[in-house]
Formats: C-alpha cells, structure tokens, sequence
C-alpha cells in the first residue's frame, strides 16, 4: 500500500489533504505554494508505478486532454514524478459526479439533464475532432463542478481508456480486450470491435441521458453478470423512456431511441447533429439569447446621463431576470453540499458537534478553512486547532453557521475570466469592509454583530451573479461580432439590477430576514432609526466607500450625506466613525475563510 504523501512538498505545491482514493491511485488537495492557487493531485498508487503500461496509461490522459483543451473537460495543470511515483495536476473541482447526484434524486427533470447532456455532448465532439474517443462515458465521469459566479459546469473526467483512432499511433489496450463498463458499454464494444469510432461514445452517453431522465437504464437485468449487458447491448431492444417516464417530450424520447441504435450507422452521425436535435429544448439558452436581446435594448440608456434612464434599463433587465428565475430558466448559486447540511442541522437548537464533525469530514476542503478561521481567531489560545472537533470547540456553533455562509458567499464572486476576476475581488474586498464595519458598529450600538456581519457581507451578493448572467448571455449570443457591453455599461447594469437578484438568493439559502433586507433596502435608512443590521449596512457601505473601498467612483456629497444622516441617528461623532474604519484596513479586507482566485 501506497504511504500518504500529505504535508509533502512536489515540485512548487503543497499537498495539504487526501480527498479521493480508487483502484489505481489517490487523489489529494495541494496549494501552488508561490500563487497559492488550489490544485487536485491524481498519483499513481506506488505498488503500480513499476508498471509500465500502467503507468503509460496514466501519463497518456494527461497528454490526452491537453490536446482537446475544452472547457467542459478537466484541466490538467502539469505532470511529473515523485517518490518513482507518477501525477498530474488538474483544476480543482468542487461539487459532485453525476452519479452521486442521481443516487440521491433518482433522476432528474428535462430542464436539469438537457444542460449536462448539451456540455458532455462539446466536449466529446472535441475530442472526436481530434480522433479521440473516451470509451468509458458514465455517469461516474461525469464532474457537476460549482462555477464561483453560480450555478454549475460539467466537467468530462478519466480519458484513461480513451482510444486514438489515428493508426500510425500505438495503442496501449491488447488486442481483444473489452473496454468500458458493460451498464454503458456500445455494442461493438461488447463485441471487442477494433474499428469502432466516435459513434460509440454518441450510445453511451444517450445511455447517460437516457438514465437522468428515468432513473433507468433501458434493460432489464436479472443480474449484473457480464454477459447479460453484452447481451442486452447487441441484441434487446431498449425499453422507450416515455414507458417510464409518460411526460417527456415525444421529441426526446425519439432522439434517445436512434442514438441507441445497435449499428453505428443507425445512429447520428455526429454528437453535434444529436445535440442540433435537441436544441428545441433548450430554454436556458433562449432565455440567455433573451438576455442578450434585452441589454441590446437598454445598453445606451445604461450610460446615460439622465438620471432616470439607467435605472428603468436596469428596471427592465431585473425584472426580465427575476421573471426567469422564478421559472426556473435561470438557476441561481446554490449552498455547497455539505454546507448546506450543517446549516439546515444548525437550525435545530439540539445540534451536535459530533453530527456536523461527520458532515464537515466528507469535503476536505471546507473541514480544512473550518480549522483555519478556528486558528486564526484565535492566535493567543496556545496550541493550534488540529482537528475539527478542537476547531469547533473553539469558534461554537453560531460562528460555524456565519462562516459556512461566507465559504459559500465567496465562491460566487470568483471567475476563470483575468478581467472578470479582478472586478469580482474589488466587489468582495468591498462586501468584507462592509462587513467589518457593520459589525463593529453594532458592537459599539450593542445590536447584533453576528448578524449585521452577514448582512454587510451579502449586501452585494447579487452583483456578480448578475455579471455572470449578463457574461454568459454575451457568450450565448455568438453572433454578435464583438462584445456589447463596456466595462462601464455592464458595472453600471449590475449595480442598478442586482438587489432583486441578491434578495432571491438569499432567499433560496433560507437566510435570516435581516439579511434579506438589508440586501433589499441598504441604500437607505429606515423610518425606525433603530440599529438594525439594514441601518448599520447602510451606514458601513457609506462609510467604506469614503474609504475608497469600492469597485467605481463616487458621488462624494451624496455619500457625506447618507454619514452624517446615520452618525446623527445613532448619536455618532466623526472621530467615533473614524476610529472604527481604521480597525478595517485593506490589508484585512480579504477573507480569512478562501484564497482570491488566482
């Protein structure tokens, strides 16, 4: 058996936390030691290193995917050898595999498995471009990885067993082998056919689509013995899916039928014409087209002078966005598994931290910031905190709950894109100095600090997921011949439209009515006066932003003036509200809790 390689140092990363483990390897959580990005580490178990098909086999998916680069397949980072021991390094994916998803749903509706069918579908026809074909297309190897700017992307993982289609390369599979797993195995894979092509991989992954929609696979099987699926595959008709599920478009069901055709010939030609046939059924699409069509509308009144004109263009957007969120069109970021699991059990006054050590122990990585906040609030207690029960003794469970909402809040405001990316981290540095300050104001008015901590760190959640709707519409609408927004135009949409979007949000987390109120209305106060965290927030925004902790310029008199509006209702001088920004300064407006986005 392999030894652990945690706390090792390979090449210029820092293995910090084994999060995965298989048949031929291990995979393990590292930091970029220089940038501190995260990375995933897949190794070679070392008893099959010595192996050297095996180990060609490895390194060969590596060299694989690199040469079909694409967004909806896992990226690889870099190779190498360590210990005799060989890795890869590739993104870092938070989230699920389709399989764990359909093991807890059973199956999914057309609106959830169409986008993942369409994403796998690219990214096969990538690799098919390329002579390529994975040959192992299973729900398994299907990554639901959660996009920092919301919602999800899939990521086609195990190019392993992929074969190259080019004879003038040599092949690492002998001759006669089966290859794949037999529930999603082509027939003329079950056959051991040499001369099979890209169309294998179009039935495997209608086997795939067919199962998110059914929570089924087309054959019955008295057993799972091999033989049974070679001969269900090459000789049983498949079951149609309207038998199992009545309400799925004829369309669909017509579709799936003839991409699981026993020859290759009988089925599509390609994964793109399967996926042109289905495109009738894409509403994401269209309501992002819709998007587009809609800034196209509005985008000059956005930058107006007049006044009134950005916020009816904004008005309009926001409205169009709400109407297709609440369709259902248009997903909004969700709470992490295991976040969400211990916020809903903390919800019960009788939780224990045993039952949130169990839940925080199966993600790795948010087990491993739990730990790092426990430390870092508290430097002076002696020892650090090693374990998650040490470190939960030590923060409680109230600031467990606010820091799994950061965690999770934070994610939505990274981005793959280096422009994107950089307005993003402007907009958290401001949302933590709101934060800080919300919470020291209400510390020194004896209100909530917990609580007005949270409502000035969500106060802006709904600007990058706005900015990612608006980017993603942009994206979809490849027609256009160059970008439609300015930076000015689309800071300006998203600053005008994004309280709606935000309070949505909120909203789905089951967050406290504070915070949803203050995400709603802290750009003004309220009749009462009172500290409530909407008051305080208003308050803190006003003050950051005079601090030139924001994203743009300011109006410097209408900012003074919601300062002094706030310092005479709670009976604040200037030199109090100074003495509390300068506790917040830059250098600690980054959260403790995640790295920026490299």
């Amino acid at each position: 058996m392999s030894k652990s390689v945690v706390g090792s140092r390979v090449a210029e990363y820092l293995i910090t936390a084994q999060i995965g483990d298989g048949a031929s390897g291990c995979v393990y959580s590292a930091t970029h030691e220089r940038t501190g990005r995260e990375v995933a580490f897949k190794m070679l178990r070392g008893e099959l290193a010595t192996n050297g098909v095996i180990t060609a086999r490895f390194l060969k998916e590596a060299h694989t995917i690199n040469a079909i680069g694409h967004p909806n397949i896992v990226e690889v980072l870099g190779s190498g050898t360590f210990e005799e021991r060989p890795y890869v390094v590739l993104e870092l994916l938070r989230g699920e595999t389709l399989e764990t998803r359909l093991g807890r749903q059973n199956r999914l509706s057309v609106k959830e498995a169409l986008p993942i069918f369409l994403e796998c579908a690219d990214a096969l026809a990538a690799a098919h471009d390329r002579q390529i074909v994975h040959r192992d297309i299973k729900p398994e190897n299907i990554f639901l990885a959660e996009k920092p700017s919301g919602g999800e992307v899939t990521k086609l993982l195990d190019f392993g067993i992929a074969k190259l289609l080019d004879p003038e390369q040599p092949g690492l599979t002998q001759r006669g082998a089966i290859v794949g797993t037999p529930q999603y195995m082509s027939p003329e894979q079950c056959l051991s056919d040499e001369t099979l092509d890209h169309r294998s991989d179009i039935y495997s992954l209608a086997l795939v689509l067919y199962r998110m929609l059914t929570g089924e696979l087309p054959y019955v099987m008295p057993n799972h013995h091999l033989m049974r699926y070679v001969l269900a595959h090459t000789q049983q008709a498949p079951r149609a899916p309207r038998s199992l599920v009545p309400d799925l478009p004829v369309l669909l069901e017509t579709v799936i039928l003839r991409a699981l055709a026993k020859q290759p010939g009988d089925r599509f030609a390609d994964l793109r014409a399967m996926a042109s046939a289905l495109a009738g059924l894409s509403s994401v699409k269209e309501t992002l087209s819709q998007v587009s069509s809609l800034v196209d509308e509005n985008l000059a009144a956005a930058i107006s002078p007049d006044a009134q004109k950005p916020r009816k263009a904004a008005a309009a957007l926001a409205r169009f966005v709400s109407e297709s969120i609440n369709s259902g069109n248009l997903q909004l970021p969700g709470l992490p598994t295991a976040a969400l699991r211990c916020i809903e059990m903390l919800r019960n006054p009788r939780c224990s931290n045993a039952a949130l050590i169990e839940i925080l122990g199966k993600d790795p990585l948010l087990a491993s910031q739990v730990v790092g906040r426990a430390n870092a609030a508290h430097l002076t207690s002696g020892s650090p905190a090693k374990t998650l029960d040490q470190a939960l003794g030590r923060l409680g469970q109230r600031a467990l709950n606010t820091l799994l909402i950061e965690v999770s809040a934070r994610r939505v405001f990274e981005s793959r894109d280096a422009g994107i990316r950089q307005a993003f981290q402007l907009m958290w540095d401001h949302s933590i100095a709101v934060a800080k300050i919300a919470q020291l104001l209400a510390r020194r008015l004896k209100a909530d600090p917990d609580l007005s901590y949270l409502a000035g760190l969500l106060h802006d959640v709904g600007k990058p997921v706005v900015g990612a709707i608006l980017l993603e519409a942009e994206r979809v609408a490849s027609s256009k011949q160059k970008a439609w927004h300015s930076r000015e135009g689309w800071l300006e949409l998203v600053s005008n439209c994004h309280r709606e979007v935000g309070f949505a949000m909120a909203r789905a987390w089951q967050l406290p009515d504070d915070v949803l109120f203050a995400i709603a209305r802290s750009d003004r106060y309220s009749l009462d006066g009172t500290p409530t965290p909407v008051n305080l927030v208003c308050l803190a925004n006003a003050l950051a932003k005079r601090a030139g902790l924001y994203t743009r310029s300011v109006a410097s008199e209408e900012v003074d003036n919601v300062i002094s509006e706030g310092a005479e209702l709670f009976d604040l001088s200037e030199e109090d509200l100074a003495a509390i920004v300068e506790q917040v300064s830059p250098a600690e407006n980054k959260s403790p809790t995640a790295r920026p986005p490299r």
